[in-house]
């Protein structure tokens, strides 16, 4: 028997059970048919105030951070620097009430609560849910918050109503309560993007309080990383996965762009100072273009931080490129 006889009887053994599979293949949807992209009915912003939009009226409103009203002449100001839940819903071509100068149909809302904490019983992410109708498999949902949870819980220790180990004990604790209700948000079927908090020990906040406390950045990222570990390591991996919600690392974005500030920032770039001062957020966060004295202008990308504890439009623009990859490549 010849070596091309034996391989033409061994192809036929082989080769029919492969045939007769890619006919089961073809009748089940499979061989070249992909995976059908998610597109939700509606976006719901799950947080603190790094997700809520002020209306001025006119739905032409302000965020929390930095606002651009020079650049824009008559409107759609709130459009410019969008921030991540904006990148967002512009990818799926809704619209905020609160930032929808054209007057298209709404299907993008916001329920988070400036000043926001994880299981705070008036703004947590319990009470969040709570306020929404008829959550489910239509649903996009994006989760930002615990932010104000470690400044807390930093502002105990510091007070001395904590020690450094029960603030971070706590802080455990604040991230597998969000955890909890994101388990419980996609048991409805809903679908998600779950964000990790900055590493506020990089933050202006924590390098300001290292003036008159040597640990507050120290204590600041380990309180961030507790937090953050506890959210991710408490959503249910039995039941949910990459199908169910997509994790945007938003303190690992934060710690390159503070290792490689000019990879991301323009010149001057800075990673330590706020652009912006806090009192009278949002309206009182804007760009500023003063051409007859140009030492006046506000520059929206050479700085991290809008403010000491808010991030600013170029690392918003980098986490939503994270989040946007989710979007389109977890097999929703």
């Amino acid at each position: 028997m010849t070596v091309l006889r034996v391989l033409r009887r061994s192809g036929a053994r082989w080769l029919a059970p492969l045939a007769a599979v890619a006919v089961l293949l073809a009748a089940c949807g499979g061989g070249t048919s992909q995976v059908k992209s998610f597109v939700p009915a509606r976006l719901l912003v799950l947080g603190d105030e790094t997700g809520v939009l002020v209306d001025d009226g006119s739905h032409d409103g302000y965020k929390y951070g930095l606002n651009d009203r020079v650049t824009a002449t008559t409107t759609g100001h709130c459009l410019l620097l969008p921030t991540v839940s904006q990148q967002i819903a512009t990818h799926y071509g809704f619209y905020f009430s609160a930032c929808n100068p054209e007057g298209k149909d709404v299907k993008a809302f916001v329920q988070a609560q400036v000043g926001a904490k994880a299981d705070d019983p008036a703004t947590g992410l319990k009470a969040q849910l709570d306020g929404i109708a008829g959550l489910g498999s239509t649903d996009m949902v994006m989760v930002m918050i615990g932010t104000n949870d470690v400044l807390e819980l930093y502002a105990q220790k510091a007070a001395g109503t904590l020690t450094a180990a029960q603030a971070t004990t706590e802080a455990t604790r604040r991230g597998a309560v969000a955890a909890g209700q994101i388990n419980r948000l996609l048991g409805t079927g809903a679908r998600a993007l779950v964000f990790t908090i900055p590493e506020l020990g990089k933050s202006p906040f924590a390098v300001a309080a290292t003036t008159t406390d040597a640990g507050a950045a120290t204590l600041i990222t380990n309180l961030t990383t507790a937090y953050n570990t506890a959210l991710r390591l408490n959503i249910d991996s039995t039941d949910f996965d990459g199908r169910n919600y997509g994790l945007v690392l938003v303190d690992d974005t934060v710690a390159a762009m503070v290792k490689f500030p000019t990879s991301y920032l323009s010149s001057p770039a800075n990673t330590t100072t706020a652009l912006c001062a806090t009192a009278g957020l949002p309206q009182g966060c804007l760009v500023v273009v003063d051409t007859t004295t140009p030492a006046n202008n506000v520059a929206s990308n050479t700085h991290l931080w809008s403010t000491d504890r808010l991030l600013g439009p170029v690392a918003h623009t980098q986490i939503g490129s994270q989040a946007l990859s989710r979007v389109t490549n977890n097999p929703f």
